[in-house]
């Protein structure tokens, strides 16, 4: 996949985090594992910073869109004297990384092909703040979002795509009389849940992958 020359595109990371691998007993040599669809991928260290850095980072500004820019800054401090660049290339090529323009024909491309895992418990809102949904275990939220974005997390579960998911969850806003383009259009919704996605990454309260 060759990278997109554009300051708005969002970097994502697919597949879903499968733990540390160790080859052998005693072995110093070890890689982090990450299911992509039917596959699993071994990583080295260098290739797995890299990867992780892709969900953004604690500090990273509510606003700010998390590129590939935003991943070498954020790599100079954990890979010192290493060049990302090679290593980022082999991680788009071989689909552990994507970019994605929201709000453009590409997106909705994306959307069809790959789905949202969902992890963890879906909390529901509190009296305190009515407004805002959690996500996380018992009596431990991890995550806060809107309702919006929490009725995609909650639909991430059936397996359809994410374009399928905002489709029907648009259609059913519109069914019960909603008129607001930001619930009924389905693109408005995508665009949504790309802007929001970052936060619920690093979270590990979703993961991407591709659509089997």
């Amino acid at each position: 996949m060759s990278k997109t020359q554009t300051s708005s595109a969002l970097l994502l990371p697919l597949g879903q985090y499968f733990g540390t691998f160790y080859p052998k007993v005693g072995a110093s040599e070890r890689y982090q594992r990450v299911r992509l669809g039917p596959d699993v991928w071994d990583l080295d260290e260098q290739r797995f910073v890299l990867w992780a850095l892709a969900h953004s980072t604690p500090d990273r500004e509510e606003e700010q869109v998390w590129s590939l820019a935003s991943l070498r800054d954020a790599a100079t401090g954990q890979l010192p004297g290493v060049d990302p660049e090679p290593l980022l290339d082999g991680l788009l090529a071989e689909g552990l990384l994507a970019e994605v323009v929201p709000d453009t024909p590409a997106a909705v491309e994306f959307a069809q092909r790959h789905r949202l895992g969902s992890r963890m418990l879906g909390l529901g809102n509190s009296a305190d703040e009515p407004w805002l949904w959690s996500i996380g275990f018992f009596e431990r939220p991890i995550v806060k979002v809107t309702r919006t974005v929490y009725n995609l997390w909650e639909s991430g579960r059936s397996g359809e795509s994410l374009w399928s998911v905002c489709q029907s969850l648009a259609a059913d806003e519109r069914d019960t009389g909603g008129s607001d383009p930001e619930l009924t259009d389905p693109e408005q919704l995508l665009t949504a849940l790309l802007r929001a996605l970052h936060p619920l990454l690093l979270a590990s309260v979703v993961y991407l992958e591709p659509q089997p």
